[in-house]
């Protein structure tokens, strides 16, 4: 099944941000509808629907069909009139569920519509500004962004076609949110994954794998892990994505079957050693997943594993606050992700946790809380099982001339999970709208509560409010 390229860069900066199935093919004989599940990360946050496509559709229909008449056009010059048939730009749905598999599927991906340099090299990149974080702040939350203006990801795209078995991709981005401040820091910030402040290979890695011939791939690099799903460079990052965003340099082997079966099992370094070792130890995780498509109706399921928790780099920096750095005894976690979609409707759910409970010494049940004098744990403290949960909604609409705009509304929820830096609950809601092409506005709305007091955390309510302006090109 075909899948117009349109699909693999169909955001709408500013709009959306959690997986929807969504796109409509056709080649020059035939059209299909077909889904693909994707992800803003240039969005206020998680929504978007089918219809919030049709101008990336119509835009890459035409851009195809401009270059099929160019063809037919020198066909006819070298031909003689004979014209042989023209190929259709398009783009398998493997594809599309490889980028998924990579977290990759909210940002600019490069266009093999526009093939660039020599027809093997191609270039895409956006931009995202965060403004405002107005309300008040009585509390201090990982994954938050508390700067008052920040570039929330600026970044550059390229992807490399070297032959028909193997394929490369690398991103250089950069951006300025608010930091942890270290690995050893009692401070949170925005995200412990990205180079903060600094410009840096965010990704670097190669696919071998040839699905005419063989569903069996392999991926060797830097790149996000196979492990739940959620967006890159996010307003505010997600419960479920603090417990299990992980950037490390890793080795993959899966597969991906036609009708949309599809699986993994991947090795890498954790981002801290293990106390009283002299290096890194070796993780692992492995997934499973089913993507029905649907343009009118849609839904996927996924589930995930991985050995050591510690491979999240926000949950490592929180047993390091504790720990002064490594960990004592490695935990594993699972995660669970499901999207639907029926017509401009469309809802997700994820689910992280902790599969065992962690040694007090490394992530004490209540936090700081848990601490006595001169920074040592309780002796009857117990260890901390972290969990987070999310659901959310969207409804995508036309409005004001044609633009495509957004509304969504979403609810979260930790569990143990205060010595990591998460609220208890969140409420959020928010509204995108697409400016002009490839260039969006959106605004989102953040309520958290925080753990009580009795369990470590202040109580407090915070109220963030930020507008997001982006740009995407290529």
């Amino acid at each position: 099944m075909k899948l117009k390229l349109v699909v693999a860069s169909m955001s709408l900066l500013g709009l959306v941000s959690c997986p929807v199935f969504a796109a409509t093919t056709a080649t020059s004989t035939t059209a299909e509808s077909a889904t693909a599940t994707t992800a803003t990360a240039t969005t206020v946050k998680h929504k978007r629907h089918h219809k919030m496509m049709a101008h990336h559709v119509k835009h890459h229909e035409t851009l195809a069909q401009e270059r099929r008449e160019e063809r037919v056009e020198a066909e006819r010059i070298s031909y003689k009139g004979e014209m042989s048939p023209v190929e259709v730009c398009s783009v398998s749905q493997t594809s599309i569920i490889l980028d998924e598999a990579t977290q990759n599927l909210g940002r600019a991906l490069p266009n093999p519509c526009n093939p660039g340099w020599y027809n093997r090299i191609m270039v895409s990149g956006g931009m995202n500004v965060d403004l405002g974080k107005w309300g008040n702040r009585n509390a201090d939350f990982q994954g938050e962004n508390y700067n008052r203006f920040s570039l929330n990801d600026v970044y550059v795209n390229i992807g490399a076609n070297i032959n028909d078995w193997t394929k490369a991709f690398a991103s250089i981005s950069y951006s300025n949110t608010s930091s942890t401040g270290g690995s050893d820091s009692d401070h949170y910030g925005y995200s412990s994954v990205y180079n903060n402040n600094t410009l840096s290979l965010e990704q670097a890695y190669f696919t071998v794998g040839n699905f005419d011939v063989s569903p069996i791939f392999v991926q060797i690099g830097k790149q996000f892990t196979d492990f739940s799903r959620y967006e890159i460079h996010p307003i505010t990052r997600s419960m479920t994505q603090v417990l299990s965003e992980a950037l490390p340099t890793s080795g993959k082997l899966g597969f991906i079957v036609p009708m949309g079966f599809h699986g993994s099992l991947y090795i890498f370094d954790d981002p801290i050693k293990k106390i009283g070792k002299t290096s890194r130890t070796t993780d692992y995780g492995a997934t499973l997943g089913y993507d029905q498509p649907g343009d009118q109706f849609g839904w996927d399921l996924g589930v995930g594993y991985v050995y050591n928790m510690m491979a999240a780099e926000d949950v490592a920096h929180g047993v390091s606050n504790f720990t002064g750095g490594g960990y004592n005894s490695r935990k594993a976690a699972a995660a669970l992700y499901a999207d639907i979609n029926s017509g401009p409707f469309s809802v997700n759910a994820r689910w992280t946790g902790a599969v065992q409970r962690f040694n007090p010494s490394d992530l004490p049940k209540h936090g700081f809380a848990d601490e006595g004098t001169d920074d040592v744990i309780n002796a009857d403290a117990s260890g901390a099982k972290p969990w987070a949960v999310g659901i959310q909604a969207g409804y995508g609409f036309e409005m004001f001339g044609g633009r495509s705009n957004n509304v969504f509304l979403g609810y979260q929820q930790s569990g143990e999970a205060v010595g990591i830096g998460l609220p208890k609950n969140r409420w959020l809601v928010g509204y995108g709208i697409e400016l002009w092409k490839k260039t969006n506005l959106g605004l989102e709305w953040d309520h958290d509560t925080d753990y009580s007091t009795g369990n470590g955390g202040s109580g407090n309510t915070d109220n963030l409010v930020t507008l997001r302006a982006g740009v995407q090109f290529g």
